[in-house]
């Protein structure tokens, strides 16, 4: 599905501006809409307030600048989008859950990574980087580092016959079309063969990606997201696509292990798909 409808995450944080120039970006490529939602509820917290007085009055108050930051923000995007569709909106409240609510009507959604080690004084209250959870579009992730390729455009596709990965390799056909080379990458058992991973190269090839296929043995029990992640450093990978995986429990959204480590410790984009 061609994408023509962009939802572009906002806040005041450090990373947004990244978020808009890749935003405005990818509207430009797909000659897509783009659809900005800025939330001024504050992100994180610094760790040393207590109370829940203090608590109330640093998120009174921290909301208050979000929101004179918001009419700076709108400046800096009438500015940069003079070229593309947009809309520009403000909001509070939870920050996945007002994203989540957008997802059905656009294709695709673009957040920034949480990465915790930026966060050592402070308390995180909000987790974008969870959105591909409960989002009905795919989602991309951007790294809080972004490691820069060499090699030109390369994907990787992080392979595993599911219908998580299946449905993140269909919404990442905008992309793979017009890569330079893509990789689906399969981390067997010894003695496991999986066919699958040369099904859906042939798939790929159907819709004319240059595409090859990579094999890994895991034979020592090493991190599946470890592996994808030196794989991708390896072959001069520019963007990820993987299937989100989790599940929920009692209410709480557990994240599975692989998808917890790429969030952690991901340095390229990453496309999601649950």
């Amino acid at each position: 599905m061609p994408i023509k409808s962009i939802l572009l995450h906002m806040a005041n944080d450090e990373q947004h501006a990244d978020r808009l120039h890749r935003g405005i970006e990818l509207a430009k490529r797909f000659d897509a809409y783009l659809e900005i939602l800025y939330i001024a509820t504050p992100v994180t917290m610094p760790a040393g307030i207590t109370g829940r007085g203090a608590s109330y009055a640093y998120l009174a108050e921290a909301t208050a600048i979000a929101h004179e930051k918001a009419e700076e923000i709108e400046h800096e995007v009438r500015n940069h989008c003079a070229d593309v569709t947009y809309s520009f909106r403000v909001e509070e409240g939870d920050h996945v859950a007002l994203l989540a609510r957008r997802t059905p009507f656009v294709d695709l959604a673009v957040v920034s990574q949480s990465h915790p080690a930026n966060l050592e004084d402070r308390v995180r209250l909000q987790i974008p980087d969870q959105l591909p959870m409960q989002a009905v579009c795919p989602t991309i992730i951007l790294p809080w580092e972004r490691r820069v390729p060499t090699s030109g455009k390369h994907t990787l596709i992080a392979w595993k016959n599911t219908r998580e990965a299946g449905r993140a390799v269909r919404d990442a056909i905008p992309f793979l079309s017009d890569a330079e080379a893509v990789t689906v990458l399969t981390i067997e058992r010894p003695g496991k063969p999986d066919p699958s991973g040369q099904e859906i190269c042939e798939y790929l090839v159907k819709h004319g990606v240059n595409v090859g296929l990579r094999n890994n043995i895991n034979d020592n029990d090493a991190s599946v997201g470890e592996i994808i992640l030196q794989v991708a450093q390896e072959l001069d990978c520019d963007a990820l696509v993987m299937g989100a995986y989790g599940h929920s429990r009692l209410r709480e959204l557990i994240i599975g292990g692989v998808t917890r480590h790429i969030l952690g410790h991901m340095d390229l984009p990453v496309l999601m798909s649950h």
